[in-house]
């Protein structure tokens, strides 16, 4: 435990760093015009894979106060009948969309990356999150076409879907679920809504117009949250992965 409170700490500890360190390159680099910066608007789908442990959230509560109405004289109603009554998944898909805003060095491969979508757990909340990390644009022989990869530290702010929704949406019995979210709201829920994730993504992107001021692409993405399973009910993780497609202009009259 004492070793996880350690790691944790670091980690945040690395994040400030990298971030500081990115911010100073940024506040130079807009001095100079070394500063790409491009506005996204983005839809698409993503997995969540939160993997939690029934028994120990607030689905844990309700299957006890089902057990109640299966007493004998019939079969003891056991918590795998109940998963398999209500279909409860430990992940589940969801549309996505919402906005970024993309900032990265000319000369050096580091970018910033500020995320303002729908949370993977209901498309109707969203999340705030910020990627720092490294990565690169290629655009072979100058074509109007580009492929790309990143990866870095991603953090998660606040994901105002994750907790009791997302423990709603992994009940895959459709009218159970219909029912369960009109009363199923536990103050609990699953505990911290924010994470700390390493995230890598790869694209194939077109430049759109003469002035090669914008841009459409296509994305798979993956985030793997490294937050410590102590912060959240029943070890819950934040962990997803998707398809995004994007429309993006540049800001800074710097093209693609």
């Amino acid at each position: 435990m004492h070793f996880i409170t350690i790691q944790h700490a670091m980690l945040k500890q690395t994040f400030t760093l990298l971030a500081a360190l990115l911010l100073t390159l940024s506040a130079s680099a807009q001095k100079q015009e070394k500063l790409y910066a491009r506005f996204g608007i983005n839809a698409g789908a993503s997995v969540l894979f939160h993997n939690t442990l029934w028994d120990v959230t607030p689905l844990g509560s309700l299957y006890n106060v089902v057990k109640e109405s299966h007493k004998p004289p019939a079969a003891p109603y056991t918590q795998e009948q109940f998963e398999q009554d209500y279909d409860l998944n430990k992940s589940f898909t969801m549309p996505r969309y919402g906005f970024n805003l993309f900032l990265m060095h000319q000369r050096f491969p580091v970018f910033l990356d500020l995320d303002l979508a729908s949370s993977p757990s209901s498309y109707q909340k969203l999340m705030f999150a910020l990627t720092l990390g490294v990565g690169k644009d290629y655009r072979p022989f100058e074509r109007d076409y580009f492929f790309s990869g990143h990866i870095g530290f991603r953090r998660v702010f606040h994901d105002a879907g994750f907790g009791y929704e997302t423990l709603t949406n992994s009940v895959g019995n459709d009218v159970a679920r219909e029912y369960l979210a009109t009363f199923f709201k536990p103050d609990e829920g699953l505990g911290s809504q924010s994470a700390y994730m390493l995230a890598s993504r790869i694209g194939f992107g077109h430049v759109i117009g003469g002035a090669e001021r914008a841009a459409v692409g296509i994305e798979l993405y993956h985030n793997l949250d490294l937050t410590n399973e102590t912060a959240r009910n029943g070890g819950a993780r934040m962990t997803n992965m998707g398809i995004n497609l994007y429309l993006r202009f540049d800001l800074k009259q710097t093209s693609f």
